[in-house]
């Protein structure tokens, strides 16, 4: 029972973290009409620089390096977006076709190289803001994962509660679903694209200096926590923060409990599997076809096909 009960205080954990770098996949969506497919490394920047602002740069204290990290993490995301995205508009290519994907993805390899010249011959573990652990029953908790577990909390209450309560928030929504007409109605579009796309890499960061010092992270680990977080986002419908919670914990569940008792490598075949039917589901709906009837009365519109 105590394997258990400690199994599952990863699954939260590890909820936490999927569900900050989902809603991050979820803004970009939302926003932009596309998907960011360099979020993984943003994650891995947020780790790796909270290392470095302490053990190489000077800051002592690990809530300022960590603080400094994420706000390096948006700050690359906004630099990312001006100089290498918003010029597809005038170049007369599609902003939320192909182009940006590709674009993403380049970008996200370039990120895996600046993260490797950052990051250690080993792990990187950043110093816990919240050292020590707490016994409840024999269940060892971390501390720094109760604070991780509250300020996901807070952080996915405060952005539904903006693109859900807030005019700003809804013509981001807006935005997505015609470029055009937004334009056409005064809307800054290239302008909240680019807080899409900040806000993206802020949480990311965000979600990596939280869960650095617990789990550890390599240089090279964006790509798989990236899938895992896309699964959070997308079983529930792309798009739906409000359900990503849900998601969240659905795939965090299958990862920690199939890895405690089926084993780490059958866990990710397990989630991979997952992620391949979730893609097919997709692509079949998107495609109008051969996907049957039932599943596709199920499946609702997506946000950039209806704001609601």
């Amino acid at each position: 029972m105590i394997d258990f009960l400690q199994t599952t205080e990863f699954v939260l954990t590890m909820t936490a973290a999927y569900l900050l770098i989902g809603l991050g996949w979820n803004v970009v969506y939302n926003t932009c009409g596309y998907l960011n497919f360099a979020i993984g490394q943003f994650y891995i920047l947020g780790a790796i620089l909270s290392f470095r602002f302490q053990s190489s740069w000077g800051i002592d204290s690990p809530w300022l390096a960590g603080l400094l990290a994420v706000i390096s993490a948006g700050v690359i995301a906004f630099v990312a977006e001006r100089l290498v995205l918003r010029p597809l508009a005038s170049l007369g290519l599609d902003e939320r076709g192909l182009a940006p994907l590709i674009l993403t993805i380049g970008l996200g390899l370039i990120l895996v190289q600046v993260s490797f010249k950052l990051s250690p011959s080993t792990v990187t573990r950043p110093q816990e803001l919240l050292p020590g652990t707490i016994d409840v029953g024999g269940v060892l908790i971390a501390k720094q994962s109760l604070l991780m577990w509250f300020a996901t909390a807070v952080v996915a209450g405060a952005l539904f509660m903006f693109f859900r309560r807030t005019d700003m928030g809804r013509a981001m929504r807006a935005a997505a679903v015609s470029p055009s007409a937004a334009r056409a109605l005064g809307l800054r579009v290239a302008s909240f694209r680019t807080l899409a796309f900040t806000l993206s890499g802020l949480l990311a960061g965000f979600a990596g200096f939280l869960i650095a010092p617990t789990q550890g992270i390599a240089y090279n680990g964006g790509d798989v926590i990236a899938i895992y977080s896309f699964m959070a986002v997308s079983i529930v419908g792309l798009g739906r923060d409000g359900m990503a919670v849900v998601g969240a914990v659905v795939v965090a569940s299958i990862q920690g409990y199939s890895a405690r008792y089926l084993g780490q490598s059958v866990s990710e075949v397990i989630v991979l599997v997952a992620f391949l039917g979730v893609v097919y589901l997709y692509a079949a709906r998107a495609d109008g076809g051969i996907l049957p009837t039932r599943l596709r009365v199920a499946m609702r519109p997506t946000p950039t096909e209806s704001v609601r």
